[in-house]
């Protein structure tokens, strides 16, 4: 009678086992998918952002070179902006705020993913 008590408990737990692998494969699953989904959703935002910058800045630059009725002159000066935000760029990068940012908005994602699966 024990080696049968033994013999299901054995089973049980190996039961438990499997589900539960299950359970975290399903998990898991979910959580890819979810995380793959918001990274094509930023990519296609991206996607349509720099597109929009990019004629926003042609249209710039044409009204700056009609303004100062020069024929490059707009594209200069647009390119001289992006300079600056590139400089600005480089210098969060090397003060360590960029990073520390992107840490920060990150684990505020993650925590608040957590407590959604919480709830």
């Amino acid at each position: 009678m024990d080696i049968l008590k033994i013999s299901k408990l054995k089973e049980t737990f190996t039961e438990y086992i499997r589900v539960k692998f299950e359970l975290f494969k399903l998990d898991l699953t979910e959580h890819l998918s979810n995380v793959l989904a918001q990274m094509i959703a930023y990519l296609v935002i991206l996607v349509i952002s720099g597109l929009m910058v990019t004629f926003l800045s042609i249209a710039l630059a044409h009204y700056l070179n009609s303004f100062f009725e020069q024929e490059a002159i707009g594209y200069l000066i647009v390119a001289g902006i992006y300079l600056l935000f590139l400089l600005l760029v480089f210098f969060l990068l090397k003060s360590g705020k960029l990073k520390t940012f992107f840490e920060t908005k990150l684990m505020e994602n993650i925590s608040k993913e957590k407590s959604n699966e919480e709830e």
